[in-house]
C-alpha cells in the first residue's frame, strides 16, 4: 500500500541550490524516509553525498507530483544545459513538459501564463532538435499511442520543428514561430463540444461543420495576444487546407498555402493517423507516409514530403 503512495525521481534532474517545494525521500528495504523537507535548499554537497553512497534515485510523495513537474518547467533551461544529464534523458523531460503544458492550455487556452509557458516549452522543444537531430525517432517512442488532444497538439508541434529543421529553409527565430503555432494549432476545438470531439462514430455533416469551426475559434484566441508572432497564426489558420483545394475554411490550393501551414498540416495529419481513434487504430508508420504522398503532391512541395518520409523512416 505505502508503494502507490511515491513516484520515482531521476538525482540529477535536482538543481543546487534551489528550495525545491516538495520532500525527498530515500527508499530502504521497501520503507520510505524523509531526507530532506521541502523548505531546506538542495546544493551540491548534498548532491554528492548521495553519488557517493549510490544513490541515482530519490522519491517523492505522489501527490507533489504537481509541483515536481512545476520544478521541473522552471528549471528546463539549466537542465537542458547540463552536460551530465544524458540526451535520453533530456528527450523524456522536454517530451513530458510539453504534453503538461498542452494539457493547460486546452483547459485555460486564454490563460496569458498558460501561453507564455508553451512558447517556453517550444523554445525548448526547438533548442533539443537543434542540438539533436537525430533525436525524433527516440521521441516518437515516447509518444502515447491514443488519441487525446493535448497530446496531438504536443506531437505536431515536435514534428512540425524536426520537419523545418530538417529542411534547412528556416532560421531559429522562424522555426520557434512555426513550432509555437503548430502547440496552438488545435487551441480552437477549447470551444467544440466534447460530446463532439469525444464521439466513437463518424460524425454527422452538422457536426463535421461545428468541428470545422475550430479553425475560427483558434485564430479568434490568438489574433489580438501579443505573445503569439503573426507567423505564429499561420499554422492555426492554415493547417486544414489542402493542395487540392479540399481543404477548409478557405479550400485554398497549392501555393496559396503558407509553408507554415503546409508543414503543420503534414505533422498533424501524420500523426492523426498514427494514433489510434475511438473509429479507427493507428496506421504505420510507413502506410501513413505513403498515404500523404499521394494526397495531390504539386512538384513545388514534392521535397517536403520527401524529407518528410526521409527523416521518420531513415
Amino acid at each position: 500500500m505505502e508503494i502507490s503512495k511515491y513516484t520515482k525521481i531521476d538525482l540529477k534532474l535536482l538543481r543546487t541550490d534551489t528550495v525545491l517545494g516538495f520532500d525527498l525521500y530515500l527508499r530502504s528495504h521497501r520503507r520510505y524516509i524523509l531526507y530532506r523537507s521541502h523548505r531546506i535548499p538542495f546544493n551540491e554537497r548534498v548532491r554528492q553525498n548521495l553519488l557517493g553512497h549510490g544513490v541515482k534515485s530519490l522519491y517523492i510523495l505522489t501527490r507533489d507530483e504537481s509541483k515536481y513537474k512545476s520544478y521541473i518547467e522552471n528549471n528546463l533551461t539549466d537542465i537542458l544545459t547540463d552536460p551530465q544529464i544524458k540526451m535520453d534523458v533530456k528527450r523524456q523531460v522536454v517530451y513530458q513538459n510539453s504534453l503538461s503544458i498542452a494539457r493547460d492550455l486546452i483547459a485555460n487556452p486564454t490563460s496569458t501564463d498558460t501561453v507564455k509557458r508553451s512558447a517556453r516549452a517550444v523554445e525548448n522543444i526547438v533548442e533539443l532538435h537543434i542540438k539533436d537531430k537525430e533525436g525524433l525517432k527516440k521521441i516518437i517512442y515516447l509518444m502515447p499511442q491514443d488519441y487525446k488532444i493535448y497530446t496531438h497538439s504536443a506531437n505536431v508541434a515536435t514534428y512540425s520543428i524536426a520537419l523545418a529543421i530538417s529542411l534547412g529553409i528556416f532560421n531559429k527565430k522562424e522555426i520557434f514561430e512555426l513550432g509555437l503555432g503548430a502547440f496552438l494549432h488545435d487551441i480552437g476545438k477549447s470551444r467544440i463540444p466534447r460530446e463532439i470531439l469525444d464521439k466513437p462514430g463518424h460524425l454527422t455533416p452538422e457536426e463535421f461543420e461545428i468541428v470545422k469551426r475550430h479553425v475560427y475559434h483558434g485564430w479568434h484566441i490568438v489574433k489580438g495576444n501579443p505573445l503569439v508572432p503573426r507567423r505564429s497564426i499561420l499554422p492555426i489558420s492554415w493547417h486544414h487546407e489542402r493542395l487540392s483545394g479540399d481543404g477548409y475554411p478557405g479550400g485554398k490550393r497549392g501555393d496559396e498555402i503558407p509553408i507554415h501551414g503546409l508543414i503543420t498540416a503534414i505533422a498533424d495529419a501524420f500523426d492523426a493517423m498514427t494514433t489510434n481513434r475511438i473509429y479507427q487504430k493507428a496506421l504505420s508508420t510507413f502506410k501513413a507516409i505513403q498515404i500523404l504522398s499521394l494526397i495531390h503532391i504539386s512538384e513545388p512541395t514534392r521535397p517536403l514530403y520527401i524529407s518528410y518520409a526521409v527523416f521518420c523512416l531513415k
